[in-house]
């Protein structure tokens, strides 16, 4: 049953999730932070047999893809009054009355599942990486990493950009310096680099790749973060969205260029930066790992943050500033992660397979149907529409693109 027509000016309306204005940078450093992180370090170790042209090809597709499925999430957002989140959204538009049990644990296996493997991979690449800096080791190193990752997230939305804003910023000019220092170091000494390895190509051994690639710009369930702190101007929205992904791409790529160049596909440790690092020297270890670690937490900051608003809108709790409720919905998104390290089930690479092969059809093509439903049933006119040619033949292709890194992932775990 379609509803009346979209009306305008409807004003977006704070609910239990409150307005915290960005600024359009902080905004911007939140998706990039949120998306450097596990996916683009472990992604030259999954790509080590398909070679650098794989990581090109599945990142340009990824990174196309994602930007629809993030854009569908903003659109439909904005046909909705009540600022909510991913949750929510298949709640109004999905599973609408009473859907009973089965709404509540298929919200909580997308909130929940999802983000137990993410969560993890973060810290498991964090605490390799300080074990390359400060020579901790197990859960020492883990406890280092999720403490101060933990504390950013307690504080919630604006405090979150803030942080993201200064690590990104030190992250790009850290990435700057590496690649540089990189260039320098095979001029130096040609012996210690190999540029012919940017042409191999494998396409047989490029299927792995995919998952992770879909990982490193999965933060569809971030866009609702960026609606809350761009209120005051929704239409900054899409701009924001297509530079943060755009900004991620270049981030993968140039750490996977200079990384392939200077590291054998046999010596590349699963946190890729580590090997990067030993190719540099000791400074070059500090400052690459330094970079890993900065963006495995900043990744973590924007994920936990989001998953536990997804938690408060899930669960309806009163608001996401009331201590008792935030505690509970803080430990319902950090407890399980803890609960995976300590079983040690999973390694970081196929923790990051798993988030992506999962989140990749949760996160990216449940936006789609969710859209649909909002462009009938929405009752506020939009600042921003995605353009006409968005039909049946281009999701159709993003539905085989999304199941086909589903089968893949768990085909190579």
């Amino acid at each position: 049953m379609a509803s009346a027509a979209p009306v305008a000016p409807m004003a977006l309306i704070e609910t239990n999730l409150h307005f915290r204005r960005l600024t359009p940078i902080e905004a911007t450093a939140y998706l990039v932070g949120t998306n450097v992180g596990a996916a683009i370090l472990a992604l030259p170790y999954a790509a080590r047999h398909a070679g650098y042209i794989g990581i090109i090809l599945t990142c340009l597709a990824a990174t196309a893809f994602s930007l629809l499925s993030h854009l569908a999430v903003a659109e439909a957002m904005l046909r909705t009054p009540n600022v909510t989140q991913l949750v929510g959204l298949f709640r109004t538009y999905l599973f609408p009355g009473r859907a009973g049990v089965f709404y509540l644990w298929f919200l909580f296996f997308v909130t929940i599942g999802v983000a137990i493997p993410t969560l993890t991979a973060y810290v498991l690449g964090g605490a390799e990486t300080l074990t390359a800096l400060l020579g901790l080791k197990g859960l020492a190193a883990e406890a280092l990493f999720l403490l101060p990752g933990a504390a950013v997230v307690w504080l919630g939305l604006k405090t979150t950009a803030i942080v993201q804003k200064l690590a990104s910023a030190a992250m790009g000019l850290a990435l700057l310096l590496l690649t540089v220092w990189s260039l320098r170091h095979t001029q130096a000494d040609f012996t210690q680099a190999d540029f012919t390895r940017l042409a191999v190509f494998t396409p047989g051994a490029v299927w792995p790749v995919l998952p992770v690639a879909v990982f490193t710009c999965m933060s569809q369930a971030t866009v609702p973060e960026i609606v809350r702190g761009l209120t005051y101007e929704p239409r900054l929205i899409p701009r924001v969205i297509h530079w943060s992904l755009l900004i991620n791409l270049a981030f993968s790529l140039v750490v996977a260029l200079s990384i392939f160049a200077l590291v054998p596909a046999g010596r590349l440790a699963e946190v890729a930066t580590v090997s990067w690092g030993r190719m540099l020297g000791p400074w070059g270890l500090t400052a690459a790992n330094l970079f890993a670690f900065f963006a495995l937490l900043t990744s973590f900051w924007g994920t936990a943050g989001t998953i536990l608003t997804n938690v408060v809108d899930l669960l309806r709790f009163p608001s996401e500033w009331h201590p008792g409720y935030r505690l509970l919905a803080f430990v319902i998104t950090i407890l399980p992660s803890v609960v995976v390290i300590l079983g040690s089930f999973l390694g970081f690479v196929g923790l990051v397979k798993a988030a992506g092969a999962a989140g990749g059809v949760l996160l990216a093509l449940l936006p789609i149907l969710v859209l649909r439903r909002a462009r009938l049933l929405g009752p506020r006119l939009p600042e921003y529409e995605i353009p006409s040619w968005f039909g049946w033949p281009l999701q159709i292709a993003m539905a085989v693109f999304y199941l086909g890194s589903l089968a893949l992932g768990a085909l190579t775990m």
